[in-house]
Parts: structure tokens; sequence; C-alpha cells
């Protein structure tokens, strides 16, 4: 079996059709069903997760609308 690289894995991510926008989304509600978190705290912890900042910032926006 072949290990994967990270040059593959991105490869696999950036191509893969996900939209990366839509899964923040659905990750910012899923944190507030189970955690009462501010706006900052809820960006800080999907940018933790992976998300860039600008996928979190509109992940998060819609879940404060």
């Amino acid at each position: 079996m072949r290990s994967i690289v990270k040059r593959d894995a991105q490869y696999a991510v950036d191509h893969c059709g996900a939209d990366w926008y839509e899964q923040a989304y659905k990750c910012a509600k899923g944190y507030m069903e189970d955690n009462s978190l501010s706006r900052s705290e809820l960006i800080d912890q999907l940018i933790y997760e992976g998300y860039s900042p600008e996928q979190a910032i509109y992940g998060v926006d819609r879940v404060f609308r």
C-alpha cells in the first residue's frame, strides 16, 4: 500500500467537489447545537478544524443570522 503524501492529500481535497463554505456552515451549526460559543470563538474553532478564515466567517455568519 502506498503512503499518502501531503501533496496527494491536498490535491484530493481541492478536487473532490466539496463545497467547503457549506461544510463550514454545517460544522458551525453542529457546534452550536452542543455548545454555547461566541461568534469569535466559533470562528476560531472552525479555523482550528482546518477551514479557511473566509469559510469560517461564512459558516458562522449563516448560523448567527
